[in-house]
C-alpha cells in the first residue's frame, strides 16, 4: 500500500482507492482513470475543492458562452481536473499554470484554449471570493501562425465527388453562404425568410445569428443558393424536423457525424491537409476575388478578424538572377 501524494488517494495491490472515513472505494487500475473518477466522487465534498469550482464555472459559462465553445471548455475542464486534482484553487500558482500549458505547447491552439478556460475559471473564482488573484493573468498565450491553406476549386470538387449526399449539401450551402459549419447545420426552416420579412425592402434570404460572435447577417437567396437549399430539402425531408440539416428522425445532425464524413471524403479524394473549416476561408477569398463584400458575408466587424480568413490564391512568379559568369 502506498500514498500517492494526493489527499484520500491510495495505491494498493495494483489499484487506486479513494479512502475516506476508513471506507475504501476502488477507482481504477490506472492512475489517469483513477484521477477522473476521484474528481467525480470528490466534487462538492469541500466548498473550496477544484472539482466544485469547475462544476460551478461550467454552469455559469453555459449562460454566456456559445454552445461550440462550451463543448470545447468541457474537454478543457477534464484535462484541468486530471492535472490539478490534488490542488485546491488557492494552491494553483502562475508557475503551475505555466508548466501545465508548456506540457501542451506541441499543440499551441489547444494550449491556448486551455489557457482561455483557466483564465475564465479564475476570473470567476476571484469574483466569487474563492481566490484572491487570477494566476493566469501574467501567462501569455502561445503564438500560432496564420493558416494559409487554400482549397482550390479542383480540390473542392474532388472532395465533393467522394462526399455523402449530406456532406455535398453542406459543402454547397457552407461555401455559398460563407458561414461556419455549426451555423449552417443550425439553420432552421424559419430562418429561410421571404422578401420583406426582416424589414421593408429586404430580399428573400437566410437569416443567420452566428453562435460564436452573435453577429447577425441576412444572406440574400440567389439562384445558386436556392438550388442548394432545394437539394438539401430533397435529401433531408423528415416532416418532424425543425432544422434544414437533420437525421431521418428529424433530430439535428451532430458536428462529429459531419466531421467523419469530411475526413473520409478527403481521404478518398486524396486531398491532404484540408480542414472542414477551410471552406469558410475559401468562401471569403473567392467572394473578395469576385468583388463581393466578403467581410459582411462572414459577419465580421473588423478588418483584422476578417483578414485572417483571406488566402493567397496565386503563387507569384519571379524571374531568377542572371549568372555572374557566362559560359563561352
Amino acid at each position: 500500500m502506498g500514498k500517492t501524494g494526493i489527499r484520500w488517494l491510495h495505491h494498493k495491490h495494483g489499484a487506486y482507492y479513494l479512502v475516506r472515513n476508513n471506507k475504501w472505494t476502488r477507482l481504477s487500475d490506472n492512475l489517469h482513470d483513477a484521477l477522473v473518477e476521484y474528481a467525480r466522487l470528490t466534487a462538492g465534498k469541500d466548498k473550496g475543492a477544484l472539482p466544485e469550482l469547475v462544476r460551478r464555472v461550467l454552469d455559469d459559462m453555459e449562460q454566456d458562452v456559445a454552445a461550440s465553445t462550451l463543448k470545447n471548455y468541457k474537454t478543457c475542464a477534464r484535462r484541468v481536473l486530471d492535472s490539478f486534482v490534488e490542488f485546491s484553487p488557492a494552491q494553483i500558482k502562475p508557475a503551475h499554470i505555466a508548466q501545465f500549458l508548456d506540457d501542451h505547447k506541441s499543440t499551441p491552439s489547444m494550449a491556448n484554449l486551455l489557457r482561455a478556460f483557466l483564465k475564465g475559471m479564475f476570473s470567476r473564482a476571484v469574483r466569487w471570493g474563492v481566490v484572491e488573484t487570477n494566476p493566469v493573468r501574467e501567462i501569455k498565450p502561445f503564438k500560432t501562425g496564420k493558416r494559409t491553406r487554400y482549397i482550390t476549386d479542383d480540390e473542392f470538387e474532388k472532395i465533393r465527388e467522394q462526399a455523402s449526399p449530406t456532406l455535398q449539401c453542406l459543402m454547397d450551402v457552407a461555401y455559398i453562404t460563407g458561414q461556419r459549419i455549426g451555423d449552417v447545420m443550425g439553420i432552421r426552416y424559419e430562418d429561410i425568410v421571404p422578401a420583406g420579412a426582416r424589414g421593408a425592402g429586404t430580399p428573400a434570404g437566410v437569416y443567420v445569428e452566428q453562435q460564436k460572435t452573435k453577429a447577425r447577417v441576412l444572406i440574400e437567396i440567389t439562384d445558386d443558393l436556392q438550388a442548394a437549399l432545394d437539394t438539401t430539402r430533397a435529401v433531408h425531408c423528415s416532416p418532424r424536423a425543425q432544422t434544414l440539416f437533420h437525421k431521418p428522425d428529424g433530430s439535428p445532425l451532430s458536428y462529429f457525424t459531419i466531421y467523419g464524413h469530411w475526413r473520409r471524403a478527403c481521404e478518398d479524394a486524396k486531398v491532404g491537409d484540408a480542414h472542414i473549416h477551410d471552406m469558410r476561408a475559401k468562401a471569403a477569398t473567392d467572394a473578395k476575388a469576385q468583388g463581393l463584400d466578403s467581410k459582411t458575408l462572414l459577419g465580421h466587424t473588423t478588418d483584422s478578424s476578417h483578414n485572417r480568413y483571406l488566402r493567397d490564391k496565386d503563387v507569384p512568379v519571379a524571374k531568377p538572377v542572371s549568372a555572374r559568369t557566362k559560359k563561352k
